[in-house]
């Protein structure tokens, strides 16, 4: 009916989160997460390389139903902005070649899916998945943890998206 697996990505050309969440029967359950770290001294095109083969792993290893992607927050280090965006594009195009839907999330949205609060911070999104969600299991790294938080927030909104192609059939 519903998406029920779901990878979550914090995109990032230097430190990359991901994390598999299953839901079933109500019961949410982190599979796996870790952060991917690229080489420092690698160009571009290597360090993109390296996350694009990280993704398409966890794919084959985890088989998620879909793909969830933090949104790019465009600040005032556009430098930094434009990388995530690089990297964004390569995560997504691996999930599409492997025939994956992509949902995309604002920081905001996961915030407050994950804690009700837009305007969150790391450490309350952090106790909010351990103490309010039950994963108990969450890395206290911040980009792997993210990435539980990504993908928390699409099987969150997966039933009100399923019932709104329903709805939408009629």
């Amino acid at each position: 009916m519903f998406d029920t697996c779901v990878l979550g990505i914090d995109p990032g050309v230097a430190r990359c989160g991901l994390a598999v969440l299953e839901r079933h029967d109500r019961r949410t359950t982190l599979r796996w997460a870790t952060t991917v770290q690229t080489p420092a001294g690698d160009d571009a095109a290597a360090r993109l390389l390296v996350l694009a083969e990280a993704t398409r792993t966890a794919i084959r290893t985890y088989r998620p139903e879909a793909v969830a992607v933090e949104r790019v927050a465009w600040n005032r280090n556009q430098v930094s902005a434009l990388q995530v965006a690089r990297a964004t594009g390569v995560l997504m195009l691996v999930a599409a070649e492997a025939g994956l839907v992509v949902g995309e999330y604002a920081p905001s949205q996961v915030k407050s899916a994950v804690t009700g609060a837009g305007n969150a911070s790391k450490a309350q999104v952090l106790d909010a998945l351990r103490r309010l969600h039950g994963l108990h299991d969450v890395p206290n790294a911040p980009d792997a943890a993210d990435a539980v938080a990504v993908a928390l927030t699409h099987l969150v909104g997966a039933p009100l998206r399923a019932a709104a192609v329903r709805a939408g059939a009629r």
